[in-house]
């Protein structure tokens, strides 16, 4: 797909969320493409070290799951199947057993969000918003295994308000309380 770019330079992974012109937002068929990038290196096929995930152009890491994918989408069992669908390739990447590196850059909202949490590493620049602003896009909720996720990056706390405030966290905040390990200009250099 050309809207998730695997490259691999001697032995790093790099997975480019390749949709600039709509902040990177994901697609259906994005995470399918992420989840088959994981199966391949949990099965070996692919031999990398680490992995880093960024986002094409310099405004978005990904600003969370593309809208109009939620457009068919009629019934609780629509929202349950996606929600399975996150828990799936959100749980492969989990699985890697190689070091994983967010490299962000601007906005990183619900499913970036998300991947970035699951990153062993989040390196990003100063124009960072992280956060899951669904109280005011989608009004949908987490899955218990994203929410958990998140609790156990940010705490209970800090996860309640920026669910229920819609808040997005930015990058002094995201340095003092460990949601980012280090802010610089360029993420991937």
């Amino acid at each position: 797909s050309d809207e998730l770019l695997f490259e691999q330079v001697e032995d790093i992974g790099i997975i480019t969320f390749n949709r600039p012109d709509a902040r990177n937002a994901l697609t259906f068929d994005m995470y399918e493409v992420l989840a088959n990038h994981c199966e391949q290196i949990l099965n070996k096929s692919l031999d990398i070290r680490a992995l880093i995930v960024t986002g094409a152009g310099d405004k978005a890491f990904a600003a969370g799951t593309d809208i109009s994918g939620f457009r068919d989408f009629r019934t609780e069992a629509d929202a349950l199947g996606y929600e399975r669908t996150m828990d799936r390739v959100l749980g492969l990447f989990e699985s890697l057993p190689i070091p994983t590196v967010a490299a962000i850059r601007g906005a990183c909202t619900g499913g970036g969000a998300a991947i970035a949490a699951c990153c062993d590493i989040r390196i990003s620049s100063d124009d960072l918003k992280f956060g899951f602003p669904i109280a005011r896009t989608l009004g949908n909720c987490l899955s218990v295994g994203n929410l958990s996720r998140l609790v156990e990056l940010l705490g209970a706390p800090r996860t309640r308000d920026i669910l229920i405030t819609s808040r997005l966290i930015r990058i002094d905040e995201a340095l003092t309380i460990g949601l980012v390990n280090e802010s610089v200009a360029d993420p991937m250099s």
